[in-house]
């Protein structure tokens, strides 16, 4: 987990967890184990705080066109997907053709591609 980002909803920052006891782990883990057993997730973890980022930040902060919406995800949201991804990497696979949100791999790898077959 990165440090320093910030929940947007419930205040939490993933320095908290980052720098918390193992005894939050054990906690935090229980919830987890409830979760799987239950098949049901709390709506906390599935919420999300959209926050506007400028595109441009010399740009008309006036304009509503100049601003991009970002989905801040519950802390416990990203540990529980962050142990998902980890604990079953090698049998999520996708295409060759993805490039973003993909270990290893750019977006800028694209477009390069891109650029390559138009010239």
């Amino acid at each position: 987990m990165k440090p320093n980002k910030y929940d947007g909803m419930n205040e939490l920052l993933s320095d908290y967890v980052i720098h918390a006891g193992k005894d939050l782990a054990v906690h935090i883990s229980l919830v987890f184990s409830a979760i799987i057993i239950n098949r049901s997730v709390p709506d906390i973890f599935l919420t999300s705080t959209i926050l506007p980022i400028p595109k441009n930040k010399n740009g008309n902060v006036a304009d509503s066109a100049n601003y991009r919406g970002i989905a801040m995800s519950s802390v416990f949201g990203k540990i529980f997907d962050h142990i998902i991804l980890e604990k079953y990497r090698e049998r999520l696979c996708t295409s060759q053709l993805q490039f973003g949100f993909k270990r290893k791999s750019s977006t800028h790898a694209c477009t390069l591609l891109l650029k390559e077959v138009l010239s």
